[in-house]
Parts: structure tokens; sequence; C-alpha cells
């Protein structure tokens, strides 16, 4: 458990890197989009990890899940907001993955 914990870890550390530094060369309009994506992936994360933790101990984490869902909703709706200003294709179809990406995350049941 803890040792897939630190891989976790580890995984989401390099990933950042490579965002800040190989892939550094990205525009202000994909900034916001990423940035927008890396806190979908952390809540992503803490809800995974909501689930490891009541499958281990039982715990009940239905605040957590509902913390979660709330908080993928307000980042799917400021995307939306932030869609309708961009102008970059690249950032436009960035930001169309990525709401996709949330839509299909809030569907799931």
């Amino acid at each position: 458990m803890k040792k897939l914990l630190v891989l976790l870890l580890v995984l989401a550390a390099g990933y950042f890197a490579y965002q800040k530094f190989v892939a550094g060369g990205v525009s202000g309009e994909q900034k916001q989009v990423r940035a927008l994506a890396d806190e979908f992936y952390a809540a992503k994360q803490r809800l995974a990890q909501a689930e490891r933790s009541a499958g281990v101990s039982g715990m009940d984490t239905t605040g957590d899940v509902d913390g979660v869902n709330q908080a993928v909703d307000a980042m799917l709706e400021k995307l939306r907001e932030l869609r309708d200003r961009l102008t970059e294709d690249k950032a436009i179809e960035e930001a169309g993955r990525l709401a996709q990406e949330m839509q299909a995350f809030l569907d799931r049941k």
C-alpha cells in the first residue's frame, strides 16, 4: 500500500517536472488549460486515495466522493468559461478534450 502511494507520488512529481521543464514552450492560454487539468488530476488522485482507504479500513468516504465531484463540477464550469475566451486552436482543442474527460468523470456511476 505504501509502495503504491510512493509510486503515485513519484509519477505525479515526474509529470509536473516534465510539464514545467520539457513542455515549457507553451502559450499562456495553454498554461491556463493545463492548470485546470492539473487540478482535475489531483482531484482524481484524492478520490482514488479515498477509495483505497475505504477498502482497507472500511470507512465511509461518501463525503470525500461528494467533495471531489463538487470540485470537478466547479472546475468544469471554469473550463467552459475559459474555453469561451480562448483564441488559440491548440488551447481550444486541449480545453475540449479536458472538458470531455471531466464530464465523463462526473457521469460515471
